[in-house]
């Protein structure tokens, strides 16, 4: 992955008014790469379909040329879009000095763009193919029907605002059966509503004749639950259907259902509890069981009695050993996700710190204590995750099959059955092998459909299998081909409308302009600034001797630190030391050979506020008194001499000068630039830009 890669998002999201930031002192960057994302038009603040629609309501305006780069055009709009998107907080206020300021941004960032395409850097086919994947990315956005998205988005908020008890019989047909077979399935459910209808027990009837294997146990009954908690057929069936009346059958993946819902209720929230659980092992007899209940009843009556604590409790006598150390604390939860019995007794309590008689369920006895009940939330709060969550939910193939049709209906798509029949005719069986190979291109001529000003051939569609085809025995030869011709007319369909975004999407062509630029400036810039910084030694060293004074120490102590955990050899060493004597003989002399503790050094120079320990003693030379610190160690500091400012060498100083460096290499390459591509404004076009 290329840093541009990494900084993909980036391109999207740095403002162009950041060109003007110096990098900070205090944290110099060595290769300054990632600076390349401050020179980059973003995506942010006024989004591009709202300036593009603002375009749109001038256009002899906003085509008027504000200024030019070597005789190329810049024009009013462009201009204004990225002014008005990047100066955020308000700060686009069209003042003369905020409009002047930023015409010198963006005419930097224009001359550099116009540098980069004389280069042909937009021919390199790695850095296209890395704007081709931009582009992917962008396009989902744009590849989707907004009002069919919109209303999936709002009909899941407002089943979240409720709740079903909902019972069914389930006759089971392979999504994928014959057409006799799922007749045949049909019509059983038909027969068994028709015994339904006519005053049979719903649950007496699921027990006997439905093929879900729990409703022997449930009677059919599913319990509650609320949206994206079953499949979206079955999930439409319910909320659609009245309390109380069976339902036609209900085609899902599984087969058919018949399905009729007891109860409705406003869905209930979140609930954030904690538990003690008593467990059942998996041997346990009735009377085991009947025992636990007995010791949970008396932990029970000692938590009420005020003997313990619930987390004195939970500590000392739950089982459940991923909560007991967390104060019996479960993750909040909303309807369906425990236990019925549990989640009826949590949302039974009336109030945060209220603690439930115990309740058993089939892992054990619990006793419940609710921590906090959590309202529904808004529809704005919860957007985002219901957007998620439609996404990967099998509703949002609807929108994805309206969008196809609209496409489809929009671009005139013609099918020629005839050809597509002679074609399914020459496939054979070795297509359920997944081996199979198209013939000859002789027998590959001919149009199977147009879409737009495209025509879409048997060769075509042949080469689509041979790269999705592989083994399958979920389906016969007919059944695969027609899966295969679906899914190729539908990738097709949506491949044609991509490739028209820029011209039916005006937001869309603003921003894949923004991220090719983008891409050709941080390329150009890192071989003419960043990476040429760092490689060109000579002329660093050429920038570091006309500025070294820029790079300066401050009055500074050179000192030499000796530590020890000795008390005898502090003392030793200090006697030493005090009478002149060199460091390596002091430590020659004091610093025996297998000797456990030792004297060791730290020298340097450093300035003030640089090492605390410096700081505090008097900056003058001689040495400081042995003096003993907080972890029984012992130090003195030999003070060699006061040293006076002095430029520092490229080495101390290189993040700083490598960073000025490559401000003055920008600085010379933008002169070059003007130079090379005059620029020239149309003042009085400017002048009209002027608001206050």
């Amino acid at each position: 992955m290329t840093i541009r890669s990494i900084c993909g998002v980036a391109l999207s999201l740095v403002v162009l008014n950041s060109f003007s930031q110096q990098p900070s002192k205090a944290a110099p960057v060595k290769t300054t790469k990632t600076k390349a994302v401050k020179e980059i038009p973003a995506a942010s603040g006024l989004n591009a379909v709202q300036m593009a629609a603002a375009q749109e309501a001038a256009p002899s305006y906003k085509s008027k040329t504000l200024f030019t780069v070597g005789g190329e055009p810049v024009t009013v709009g462009e201009f204004e879009y990225v002014y008005t998107k990047n100066n955020i907080n308000n700060q686009a206020d069209f003042s003369k000095k905020s409009l002047t300021d930023y015409l010198k941004l963006y005419e930097n960032f224009r001359l550099k763009v116009k540098e980069a395409e004389v280069m042909k850097i937009d021919t390199i086919s790695s850095l296209m193919s890395e704007l081709e994947g931009y582009r992917k990315q962008l396009a989902k956005s744009y590849l989707t029907d907004k009002e069919i998205s919109d209303k999936l988005l709002q009909e899941a908020y407002e089943r979240s605002q409720k709740e079903l008890n909902v019972s069914h019989i389930l006759i089971r047909c392979d999504e994928n059966a014959n057409p006799a077979d799922t007749t045949a399935a049909y019509k059983k459910a038909l027969a068994l509503r028709a015994r339904l209808v006519k005053g049979e027990n719903f649950g007496k009837l699921a027990a006997e004749a439905s093929e879900d294997p729990s409703a022997k146990d449930n009677n059919g009954e599913i319990g509650w639950f609320s949206a994206f908690q079953t499949v979206y057929p079955f999930e439409t069936a319910a909320y659609n259907a009245t309390v109380g009346e069976v339902s036609q059958p209900v085609r899902t993946q599984f087969g058919y259902h018949l399905l009729k819902v007891n109860q409705a209720r406003s869905a209930q929230g979140e609930m954030k509890t904690a538990h003690l659980l008593l467990k059942f092992s998996e041997k346990a007899t009735e009377a085991d069981k009947t025992a636990q209940g007995k010791k949970i009843d008396s932990i029970y009556n000692d938590i009420k009695s005020g003997k313990i604590t619930f987390e004195d409790a939970v500590a000392k006598y739950s089982e459940d050993r991923l909560t007991r150390n967390k104060k019996g604390e479960l993750p909040a939860f909303g309807t369906g996700r425990m236990v019925p019995e549990f989640e009826e007794v949590a949302f039974g309590l009336k109030a945060d710190g209220d603690i439930a008689k115990p309740v058993r369920t089939t892992y054990g006895y619990h006793i419940i204590k609710r921590l906090e009940r959590k309202p529904l939330p808004s529809f704005n709060d919860v957007k985002a995750d219901l957007k998620r969550k439609v996404e990967r939910d099998s509703r949002s193939q609807m929108a994805k099959s309206i969008l196809i049709e609209k496409i489809k209906r929009e671009n005139n798509y013609q099918e020629n059955v005839p050809v597509r029949l002679a074609f399914f005719s020459t496939v054979d069986s070795t297509l359920v092998k997944g081996n199979w190979t198209a013939p000859n291109k002789e027998q590959l001529s001919g149009t199977l459909f147009t879409l737009g000003t495209k025509s879409y051939t048997k060769a075509d569609f042949a080469s689509y299998i041979e790269k999705v085809a592989k083994r399958r025995a979920d389906k016969n030869k007919d059944q695969l081909l027609n899966e295969y011709y679906d899914g190729y007319v539908n990738q097709v369909s949506l491949d044609y409308e991509e490739g028209q975004l820029e011209s039916k999407k005006p937001e869309f062509k603003a921003l894949m302009k923004e991220y090719r630029d983008g891409i050709l400036l941080f390329e150009l810039t890192d071989r003419k600034v960043w990476s040429n910084a760092v490689k060109d030694t000579a002329g660093l060293e050429t920038f570091y001797s006309n500025n070294k004074t820029k790079y300066m120490w401050g009055q500074r102590l050179e000192v030499e630190i000796f530590n020890t955990g000795d008390k005898k050899l502090a003392d030793a060493a200090y006697k030493l030391a005090a009478k002149g004597k060199a460091t390596n003989d002091i430590l020659a002399k004091v610093n025996k050979e297998g000797a456990k503790s030792k004297v060791s050094i730290v020298d340097g120079k450093y300035e003030k506020g640089q090492y605390n320990v410096v700081d505090e003693i008097e900056w003058k030379a001689g040495v400081t008194p042995v003096k003993q610190l907080e972890d029984s160690s012992y130090r003195f500091i030999v003070v060699k001499k006061l040293v006076e400012p002095e430029p520092k060498t490229l080495k101390e100083a290189k993040g700083y000068i490598v960073s000025d460096y490559q401000e003055y290499l920008e600085k010379t390459w933008l002169e070059a630039l003007r130079n090379k591509y005059p620029i020239v404004v149309d003042e009085q076009v400017f002048n009209s830009l002027i608001k206050k």
